[in-house]
């Protein structure tokens, strides 16, 4: 158990294949749509989702939060990690189903289908790094 986001923070810091991405004012290292950001002020840690798409940065719930604290740095990312992907999959389904209810326009099927399938295989990657880790 790591007992602390600052704990969490510092794992990230020695994470070498966490990306740097430090600005003034705070430091953050960013790994599979992950950010974890120190306050250089106020010391106050922030972990947020990049990877849902949009053009802003999503905290993340208590739940996912805990995974960190709980068990670390690289089980908490690949667990955030996982449930992205499964939101993402879902939207995928769904517009699926909503182009063969309407159009039916093979050319956006394919393409659909296409990106479901390398998200599986992103999927199933990081769900074999989170079993490498030898929790559960």
């Amino acid at each position: 158990m790591y007992n602390s986001l600052s704990s969490v923070f510092e794992e990230a810091l020695n994470d070498d294949k966490a990306a740097n991405v430090d600005s003034q004012g705070y430091e953050s290292r960013i790994l599979h749509g992950c950010k974890i950001t120190r306050d250089n002020e106020t010391g106050n840690i922030l972990i947020q989702n990049v990877a849902l798409g949009g053009d802003y940065y999503k905290p993340i719930n208590y739940e996912s939060e805990w995974k960190f604290v709980d068990k670390g740095w690289r089980y908490g990312v690949y667990n955030l990690c996982i449930e992205t992907y499964h939101i993402k999959l879902k939207r995928i389904e769904e517009k699926i189903k909503d182009e063969m209810n309407t159009k039916q326009n093979p050319k956006q099927i394919k393409h659909l289908k296409t990106h479901r399938e390398r998200i599986l295989k992103k999927y199933n990657t990081i769900n074999d790094k989170l079993k490498s880790l030898n929790y559960e």
